[in-house]
C-alpha cells in the first residue's frame, strides 16, 4: 500500500461508509493517519467499521445521517466539523440499487429513490461541506461514479445509470466552481466490484461472466477503489482536477 505521509491529520468525511467500497475506504484513510468521519445510516454497519479501525490504532467518529434529506446532511456536516475540527477532504461513497431491472418495470417511485441515493446525496453533502472544504488548506472532493455511468455494459438498474452518468458531470461542475478557492473535485468509476451488495444482487455465474470480460480476468476489490482515492486525495494529486479515474481493470477504455 502506498504511503501518504501528508493524509495525516487530515479531516475525512465518508458517506456510505458503514459497508463496501466506503468502509474499506475509511479503513484506508484511517491507515494513512487521517482523522476519518463515517456517515451513513446504518449504525451497526458503522460500529463494526469504528471498531476494526479501533484495532489498528486509530480512531473514527459515527455520524447517522440520510444523504437524502437536506437537513439530516447539514447536521452530519456540522457535526463533522464540530468532533474534529474541520473538514479537509468528502468522499461521496453512498448509492447503490435495489434490483437488476428495466425502463418497463421500474415504477416511478424506485426511480425517484435511486436517482435521490446517488445523484441527490452528492449534491445535498457536497454543498453542505463546501464552506468548510474553503476553510481547508488541501480541500478535496471525491465521487464514486460507476462504469454504469461511462456506457451500458452490463445489466444493472436504469435509474443507476443515469444518476452515475449525472455524478461525473456534477463533478466536473464541481471541480469548476472550486477550482478558483484551491479545491479540487474527482471522481473514480469502478466496475462491479465484489461487495456484499453485488453478491447478492449477482449470482456466481454472473460474477464469472463479468470477470470473464475484463482485461485482468478478475472483478474489483474495494481496496482497489480506496487506493485511487487515497491518490486523489494526495498531495502527489493537486493540479489533477474535474477527472474521472476509471478504475475497471481495462473492462471500458475510454
Amino acid at each position: 500500500m502506498a504511503i501518504y505521509p501528508e493524509l495525516k491529520g487530515r479531516v475525512v468525511a465518508v458517506t456510505g461508509a458503514a459497508q463496501g467500497i466506503g468502509a474499506v475506504t475509511a479503513r484506508a484513510f484511517a491507515k494513512q493517519g487521517a482523522r476519518v468521519a463515517l456517515l451513513d445510516i446504518d449504525d451497526a454497519g458503522m460500529k463494526t467499521v469504528a471498531e476494526s479501525i479501533a484495532v489498528d490504532g486509530a480512531h473514527a467518529v459515527s455520524i447517522r445521517v440520510d444523504v437524502t434529506d437536506e437537513k439530516s446532511v447539514e447536521r452530519a456536516i456540522a457535526g463533522v466539523v464540530s468532533g474534529l475540527g474541520g473538514l479537509d477532504v468528502l468522499i461521496n461513497c453512498a448509492g447503490g440499487y435495489g434490483r437488476l431491472s428495466s425502463v418497463q418495470d421500474m415504477a416511478p417511485a424506485e426511480w425517484d429513490h435511486t436517482i435521490a441515493l446517488n445523484l441527490r446525496s452528492v449534491f445535498l453533502v457536497s454543498r453542505a461541506a463546501m464552506p468548510h472544504l474553503k476553510k481547508s488548506k488541501a480541500g478535496r472532493i471525491i465521487n464514486v461514479s460507476s462504469i454504469s455511468g461511462r456506457a451500458v455494459t452490463v445489466a444493472s438498474s436504469p435509474a443507476y445509470v443515469s444518476a452515475k452518468a449525472a455524478v461525473i458531470q456534477l463533478t466536473r461542475y464541481l471541480a469548476h466552481e472550486l477550482g478558483p478557492d484551491g479545491i479540487t473535485a474527482n471522481a473514480i468509476a469502478p466496475i462491479t466490484t465484489l461487495t456484499p451488495r453485488v453478491a447478492a444482487l449477482r449470482t456466481e455465474a454472473d460474477v464469472e461472466r463479468i470477470a470473464s470480460l475484463v482485461p485482468l480476468r478478475r472483478l474489483a476489490e474495494p481496496e482497489d477503489h480506496a487506493q485511487a482515492m487515497l491518490f486523489l486525495a494526495s498531495d502527489a494529486a493537486s493540479y489533477i482536477n474535474g477527472v474521472t479515474l476509471d478504475v475497471n481493470g481495462g473492462r471500458l477504455m475510454m
